[in-house]
């Protein structure tokens, strides 16, 4: 099973990674009205409401991110022989992000958690659909009112900086 799955994976990232046209990924790593997740996003903690992308086709940005943590433990117990406890690294944890640019104003975001303490499989964390125009429908519906409003589906996380 574990196997069925690292290959399925590996089967989607190297699907997902092929589907980009540009040359050069890094040329063009902006999706519109998206909050960036590295040191250029710090404090900020809504989608901007304004855009300088233009939608040009799909486009479909990949990340992940890693931590392994140190646990400091010991214990001790006078009279029952017990399992040596100690300090040691936990179990690495690991999560996979695609955000795909679907339409003009349309985005979807889908995290996965790749490893995590007690779910050596992977499983999808949350996900969502965010409209920030509803050009899709009609050019220009209700153009007013999506300057203030976004409108976002599904699980996630809310940010709090």
């Amino acid at each position: 099973m574990k196997t069925k799955n690292l290959v399925l994976t590996t089967l989607l990232m190297v699907l997902f990674t092929g589907l980009h046209t540009e040359t050069n990924a890094q040329d063009s790593r902006d999706l519109q009205y998206y909050r960036n997740p590295g040191k250029a996003g710090l404090n900020v903690f809504e989608t901007p409401k304004t855009t300088d992308v233009t939608f040009d086709g799909v486009k479909i940005r990949m990340g992940g991110s890693n931590t392994l943590q140190f646990q400091g433990l010991s214990h001790e117990n006078g009279g029952a022989e017990i399992l040596d406890i100690g300090p040691n690294f936990n179990l690495a944890t690991s999560n996979l992000d695609v955000d795909v640019q679907l339409e003009d104003g349309v985005r979807m975001h889908l995290r996965t958690y790749m490893s995590s303490r007690h779910h050596p499989e992977p499983y999808v964390k949350g996900g969502y659909m965010q409209v920030d125009r509803l050009d899709f429908i009609s050019e220009g519906l209700f153009s007013d009112l999506m300057e203030k409003v976004t409108f976002k589906v599904g699980h996630m996380e809310n940010n709090y900086g």
